[in-house]
């Protein structure tokens, strides 16, 4: 009975944050950031974030869905390089304005939230390209790049076997222009842009 209460939780869990809950969380985060910038962004926060943006825009010019899996740039890395770069936005964010418990919260919800999200994506993926995709799951960590031997990327003979598609190895501008890169640059600029105007409002006029 314990076994049955405990998968009824979980699936009404994954079923939670499958659903717009990510979205709110997201609309949340970002009210959050406004209300507590104080302080003009700092550097380190804002690279941070742009490095996300960037990995987004990257990761993006290789993803052709239901096809074939990505395999090249950052895909030869992590097998999730989008919601990394998403991840790194939100901590870069949050470093910028130095807003400490706000980047420990981002960094539990992200965790639990993206974990579900994850798992599904990957049994839909094992369902959709089979061995290729288990091989891929050997050779490529989930979220985060190895910094032990086998030391990342993956080798390119293990990412050949599992797509075998050269061109999908190379980064296409127009497949990233297809799957919208650009917005996360602009979620960048909203980001950074908007706690900027934020503290330039407090300072200059909340304070004044």
């Amino acid at each position: 009975m314990d076994t049955v209460n405990t998968e009824a939780r979980l699936s009404w869990f994954r079923g939670f944050v499958q659903g717009k809950t990510r979205i709110t969380f997201a609309w949340i985060f970002a009210i959050l950031l406004g209300f507590s910038a104080r302080e003009y962004p700092t550097w380190p926060g804002i690279v941070l974030c742009l490095v996300g943006a960037t990995l987004r825009f990257w990761a993006s010019g290789y993803l052709r869905k239901d096809t074939r899996p990505a395999v090249g740039g950052p895909y030869s890395f992590v097998r999730n390089p989008l919601y990394l770069g998403t991840y790194l936005m939100a901590l870069g964010t949050a470093l910028a304005i130095e807003n400490w418990p706000l980047l420990a919260a981002a960094t539990v919800l992200f965790a639990i939230i993206y974990h579900f999200i994850i798992l599904d994506e990957e049994t839909k993926l094992q369902r959709l390209f089979q061995g290729a995709y288990r091989d891929y799951c050997e050779n490529v960590p989930r979220f985060f790049p190895r910094f032990w031997p086998p030391f990342f990327p993956a080798s390119r003979e293990a990412l050949s076997r599992i797509n075998p598609e050269q061109n999908h190895h190379q980064f296409s501008y127009s497949l990233a222009m297809k799957n919208k890169a650009c917005e996360a640059y602009l979620s960048f600029l909203g980001l950074i842009g908007g706690v900027g105007l934020v503290a330039f409002l407090w300072k200059h006029w909340v304070m004044s």
